[in-house]
C-alpha cells in the first residue's frame, strides 16, 4: 500500500541492545541521499489497527524529504517484549535506543525528530529528558509531563471513573496477537507470553493515590530540544501543554485549537488547520536548518471560541500572544451569598454519557448555579480560572467539584470547564494530608484550561458539588462541605492582546490512502458482547466497528461497552468494561474478549478481570484474576 511511487514503503525490525526487537512501518524517499528521520512510537499496532490513520499522515512528511517511522512499542503489534504499564523505564530506554539506531542508518543523515499524539507524545517527552545526541526536534500533542496531575487517572487527586474504561482498553490491546504476516512463525508463542503476563494497569494506578515515586519516576523533565506543542480546548491536555510550554528550556511554540484529543487535521471539532504543514515548517527549521519563520510566530497561537448552545467551538478567532501570559489582568468575580452547604449528592446530566472526563464543552443544567450579573460587553477568558474559597468538612477529607457555566439570557447553559479537588491534597504537594473534621481550609481550586468568549448579556455560572459522579469516583468519606466563597479569578487579556492576529493557517491536507472497506470474511451478525453485570447506567457503548483492510487482507471487528453503577446511598460505586476484538482472513482467525470490573467500599477497591482468546474458534486462553487495593486518600 505505497503512499507514493516516490517513496519506499516497507516494514522493518529494529534490534535493540536489550534484546527486544521492535517492529516499524517506514516511509522514506526512494531517490537521493540520506535524510532526517521522524519517529512515532506507540502501542497501537502500526501493521493493522492504526495503519490507515498513520498512512494518512506520516507519508506526507516523507514525500517532502524525511524518513518517517511508526514504531510499535515493546509488547505491542509486531514487537517482542511485554507491555506491563504506561511509560516504564524500559519503554523510554527503547525510545532512546531507536533514536540512536535510526540516526546510524544509511538512509538517515544523523538528525532525528520525535512526533506523536497522546501515548507517543508521552514517550517522546520522557525520552527527551535523556538528551539523546541525535534528537534535534519534537512535534507533540495531547501530552502531559506529570501523569498524576494531568492524565486519565486523576483530577485534583480524585480518581476518574473513566480510568477503568481506559485500563479495559489496554487489557484488550495487550491481549492481541502479533500478526503472523508481520511477525513470522513465532507469533503464537509470543501471543501466549502476552496473554500470561497481561494484568489490568488500573491495579498499579489505584495502588498509588498519592504523587509518590511511582508517578515521579514517570514524570518528564524540561529539555532544551526545540518543541512544537499542540492540543485543543475539548481535550484535557491543553492544561498540561500550556504548563509544559511555560517551563520548557529550549525553543518552543504552542498551538491550542478547538479540537478534541486528536490530530488537528482530522479532528471532529473544527476548524481544522493545515497541521502537517505547520509541523513541516518545524521539521525543516530544526532538522534541515532552513529559515521557515517558525520562531517569528507568537509563542502561543490559540482559538478563542464563541460557543453555540450545544457547546460547539467552531465559531471564534485565532489569537497570538506571549506565553506565559504577560499582557493580561486577573478579573475577579464575587458571588454575593452566605455560607453554602454541599452534600455528597451527584449532579449528572444525561448528556455526560458520551464524555467520560468532562473534557468537551456541552449543555449543562444551570439549576443551583451561582451567577454573576450579565456581562455588559464581550469578555475573553484565557487559560485556567481559579476558584478561591474557605471551607470545612464534617469529616476527615472530602471532595469539592466546581463547574464553570456560560448562561445565555434565556437560561440555556453550557459547561465551559471543570475543576476538582480531593481535600486530602489541599496543600498542593501531591502527598495526602487529609484535613480533620471541622478544620478550616483556604482553598485555591484550578479549573482545566479554556479560552472562551463570554458574550454580552451572558452570565458566568458556578455550580458547586461535594461529588462528581460518574466523571469522578465517589469520595470515600461522603463528607458534607460548608464553604464561604471568596473569588473566582479569570485570566483576561488586556487591550494589546485583542489586536494581536496570527498568520492564517494553510488548509488541512493528508496523504492519499485507501480507506478500509466492508468486511469480507466476518459474518454480518456479531456475537453479542458479554454483559458487564452492571445495570444502573451505560456510560459508553459505541457501535461495533467491522471493516476489511486490503493491505493485510484481514477483517477486523471491535465492540465494547463501559457501564457504571452507584450504590443506593451514593457512597460507593462499580464500573466495568467489556471488549471484544476479532481478526479474520482465510488463513488466520483469532478473537479476544476481555472484562474488567472495579468496585469500591469505604476501605478498598476490588478488581476482577478475565481474558479469553480463541484461534479458529478454539479456546487457547481463558484466565482471569482478582486484586484488592486499599483506597488510601482516593
Amino acid at each position: 500500500m505505497a503512499a507514493s511511487a516516490s517513496l519506499i514503503d516497507e516494514f522493518l525490525r529494529i534490534p535493540l541492545p536489550s534484546g527486544r526487537v521492535l517492529a516499524a512501518h517506514i516511509w522514506r524517499p526512494a531517490q537521493g541521499g540520506p535524510v532526517p528521520a521522524i519517529l512515532d512510537l506507540s502501542p497501537y499496532r502500526a501493521f493493522d489497527v492504526f495503519r490507515t490513520l498513520e498512512a494518512s499522515l506520516l507519508p506526507w512528511w516523507a514525500e517532502r524529504g524525511y524518513a518517517v517511522l511508526a514504531v510499535d512499542t515493546a509488547g505491542a503489534g509486531g514487537s517482542t517484549g511485554l507491555l506491563l504499564d504506561e511509560y516504564e523505564t524500559s519503554e523510554i530506554d527503547d525510545a532512546v535506543a531507536v533514536v540512536a539506531w535510526s540516526a546510524a542508518q544509511p538512509w538517515c543523515d544523523g538528525s532525528v525528530g520525535l512526533s506523536g499524539l497522546s501515548w507517543a507524545a508521552f514517550t517522546a517527552l520522557r525520552a527527551a529528558g535523556r538528551a539523546p545526541p541525535a534528537l534535534k526536534a519534537m512535534v507533540l500533542g495531547g501530552v502531559s509531563e506529570d501523569g498524576w496531575t494531568t492524565d486519565i487517572h486523576n483530577l485534583g487527586g480524585a480518581p476518574y471513573a473513566g480510568l477503568i474504561d481506559w485500563s479495559g482498553v489496554m487489557l484488550m490491546f495487550n491481549a492481541l496477537p502479533p500478526d503472523p504476516q508481520q511477525f513470522g512463525a513465532g507469533w503464537r508463542k509470543e501471543w501466549l507470553r502476552r496473554l500470561e503476563a497481561n494484568r489490568p494497569f488500573v491495579i498499579r494506578w489505584l495502588s498509588h493515590p498519592e504523587r509518590d515515586p511511582y508517578w515521579k519516576d514517570r514524570a518528564a523533565r524540561p529539555s532544551d530540544i526545540p518543541l512544537l506543542l499542540y492540543s485543543g480546548w475539548a481535550d484535557k491536555y491543553s492544561t498540561s501543554v500550556l504548563r509544559i510550554a511555560a517551563t520548557w528550556r529550549g525553543p518552543v511554540r504552542t498551538i491550542i485549537g478547538p479540537w478534541e484529543h486528536a490530530v488537528p487535521v482530522i479532528a471532529t471539532h473544527g476548524p481544522r488547520i493545515g497541521f502537517l504543514q505547520e509541523a513541516l515548517r518545524w521539521w525543516d527549521r530544526w532538522l534541515k536548518g532552513r529559515d521557515t519563520g517558525v520562531m517569528d510566530e507568537p509563542a502561543l497561537r490559540l482559538w478563542v471560541a464563541e460557543p453555540d448552545r450545544a457547546g460547539g467551538l467552531q465559531t471564534g478567532t485565532w489569537r497570538g500572544m506571549a506565553w506565559p501570559m504577560t499582557a493580561a489582568r486577573s478579573a475577579r468575580f464575587r458571588f454575593g451569598t452566605g455560607p453554602l452547604v454541599l452534600k455528597p449528592a451527584p449532579q449528572t446530566p444525561a448528556t455526560l454519557q458520551a464524555d467520560l472526563y468532562e473534557d468537551v464543552p456541552g449543555p449543562w443544567p444551570a439549576a443551583g448555579a451561582l451567577t454573576t450579573a450579565p456581562a455588559t460587553a464581550d469578555l475573553e477568558i484565557i487559560a485556567a480560572p481559579v476558584l478561591r474559597c474557605r471551607l470545612r468538612s464534617d469529616r476527615a477529607g472530602g471532595l469539592l467539584v466546581a463547574r464553570l457555566l456560560d448562561i445565555a439570557p434565556d437560561g440555556q447553559a453550557v459547561r465551559m470547564t471543570t475543576g476538582a479537588l480531593n481535600l486530602a491534597f489541599h496543600d498542593g504537594s501531591g502527598r495526602a494530608s487529609p484535613p480533620t473534621a471541622d478544620e478550616i481550609l483556604d482553598i485555591a481550586l484550578p479549573f482545566q484550561a479554556t479560552a472562551w468568549r463570554l458574550r454580552a448579556g451572558h452570565r458566568l455560572g458556578l455550580l458547586l458539588s461535594a461529588e462528581g459522579w460518574p466523571t469522578l469516583w465517589p469520595s470515600r468519606t461522603g463528607a458534607t462541605l460548608t464553604l464561604d466563597l471568596d473569588t473566582l479569578e479569570l485570566g483576561v487579556p488586556d487591550g494589546a492582546f485583542a489586536t494581536s492576529r496570527v498568520r492564517p493557517f494553510e488548509p488541512p491536507t493528508t496523504a492519499a490512502v485507501a480507506g478500509p472497506g466492508p468486511a469480507k470474511w466476518l459474518g454480518a451478525t456479531a456475537q453479542p458482547l458479554p454483559t458487564t453485570g452492571l445495570s444502573r447506567a451505560a456510560v459508553h457503548a459505541p457501535a461495533a466497528v467491522a471493516y476489511h483492510l486490503a493491505a493485510t487482507g484481514t477483517d477486523y471487528r471491535m465492540a465494547s461497552r463501559f457501564d457504571v453503577e452507584l450504590t443506593a446511598d451514593g457512597s460507593n460505586a462499580a464500573a466495568a468494561k467489556v471488549y471484544r476484538a476479532e481478526f479474520e482472513r482465510p488463513d488466520w482467525s483469532v478473537s479476544v474478549t476481555t472484562r474488567l470490573e472495579v468496585r469500591s467500599t469505604a476501605a478498598r477497591f476490588g478488581i476482577k478481570w478475565s481474558v479469553q482468546a480463541t484461534q479458529r474458534g478454539k479456546t487457547v486462553f481463558d484466565h482471569g484474576g482478582e486484586a484488592s487495593v486499599a483506597r488510601g486518600a482516593a
